[in-house]
């Protein structure tokens, strides 16, 4: 019996392994057929300043300046996306809401017809904010970056906010009437670092009481729909293979695969399990881990099958201080195009720098780090 048991784990593990491996190749063949020249969206970093301190996020280690987009350069990006069905995500660093014109730059994407994706950590996101946001009708998807799903967890969050009043802020913010009956999508995103090979660095996702808080959600789902929730959305997701809108057909060990989870609680709200993000793991973050830890980290390039352009360098990237760069994990701006002040985003688009990077990544540092795995090196 232990050797049948032995032998489906086996054959459950290589099709899930294949399955991950045919996915990859089905994507990027897919990108060869993007245009390098070309973007649909872009992330702008509208602040880097942020009411959290997460202990899983480089800002700390920063070496640029943390500050507000100058307003200028704010209105030259929408100026020149204006009418060419772009997509612009207010995301890299920072809380987005600390930022004073974030409402009237939404109402200039109302106007320059520019769908608008803006990722918040939630704390600031009253009932009322969010009511105010889901009267423009740019706004189409939201990211809540939710993260740690308990209490323990929280604590890597650097927040004077309870845990408590946390949760109570997202169960409030699922229930808030408007957003119930929007057509605008809510990702309540989850961090999942059990797999990684880091001894633990965060620990932030336990597996038991994830399931605890997905039963919680599960709850959720037919107060929702008695309540006049969407029946579809106008987002589309983007998790592929990994998307299921029932929980028990979600693996049971998924977070301890290379798999990512999009779980649809109704056609407008989704909680979606991403990979801890290595932000292109930089040498002074690595450093700053070493010694807030007390222990040696490093990282150790892993050879990939598939070399191919990146789904990352598709969407340039505006940091805070006008750098564009290719890519939004390049906090500091290592693969600069140069600066919108100077130039626009087609020119940077256009740029023969972006399209070695596009074509040639493993040619650049930033992507060979970003391609490799934060390893724990024990002491001699």
């Amino acid at each position: 019996m232990t050797a049948k048991k032995g032998l489906l784990r086996l054959l459950i593990d290589t099709f899930s392994h294949l399955r991950i491996i045919l996915s990859k190749i089905k994507r990027n063949l897919s990108l060869y057929a993007v245009k390098v020249n070309s973007f649909r969206e872009v992330f702008v970093e509208i602040t880097s300043h942020c009411n959290f301190h997460c202990e899983f996020c480089p800002s700390d280690s920063l070496l640029r300046k943390k500050e507000s987009i100058k307003d200028e350069y704010m209105l030259k990006i929408l100026s020149e996306l204006r009418d060419k069905h772009k997509v612009i995500a207010f995301h890299v660093l920072g809380e987005p809401l600390l930022n004073k014109k974030f409402f009237k730059y939404l109402s200039l994407c109302d106007e320059y017809n520019i769908e608008a994706h803006p990722t918040t950590n939630m704390s600031l996101l009253t009932e009322e904010l969010l009511g105010k946001m889901l009267e423009h009708k740019c706004v189409t998807l939201i990211q809540l970056s939710f993260q740690t799903f308990n209490e323990e967890s929280f604590k890597l969050r650097g927040s004077n906010m309870p845990f408590e009043e946390y949760l109570a802020l997202l169960e409030n913010l699922v229930f808030n009437e408007k957003r119930i009956t929007s057509n605008c999508k809510i990702n309540i995103n989850v961090m999942n670092d059990y797999h990684c090979h880091h001894d633990k660095l965060w620990g932030m996702f336990n597996p038991e009481e994830f399931w605890q808080f997905m039963n919680t959600i599960e709850t959720w789902k037919g107060k929702l729909l008695s309540q006049g929730a969407v029946e579809k959305s106008r987002m589309k997701s983007c998790a592929g293979k990994f998307y299921y809108k029932k929980l028990d057909e979600i693996p049971k060990d998924f977070y301890n695969r290379a798999d990512e989870v999009h779980y649809e609680i109704t056609p407008n709200l989704a909680v979606f399990v991403k990979h801890v993000g290595k932000f292109g793991m930089p040498d002074r973050f690595v450093d700053f881990l070493n010694a807030r830890k007390n222990c040696q980290y490093k990282i150790k390039n892993i050879p990939r099958f598939f070399p191919f352009p990146c789904w990352s360098v598709q969407t340039p990237c505006v940091l805070s201080n006008g750098e564009i760069t290719c890519c939004c994990i390049d906090i500091e701006g290592t693969l600069s195009l140069g600066n919108i002040e100077t130039i626009s985003l087609e020119e940077a688009a256009q740029s023969k720098k972006r399209a070695m990077v596009m074509k040639f990544p493993l040619l650049f540092e930033t992507c060979r780090k970003c391609k490799g795995r934060l390893v724990f090196q024990k002491k001699e």
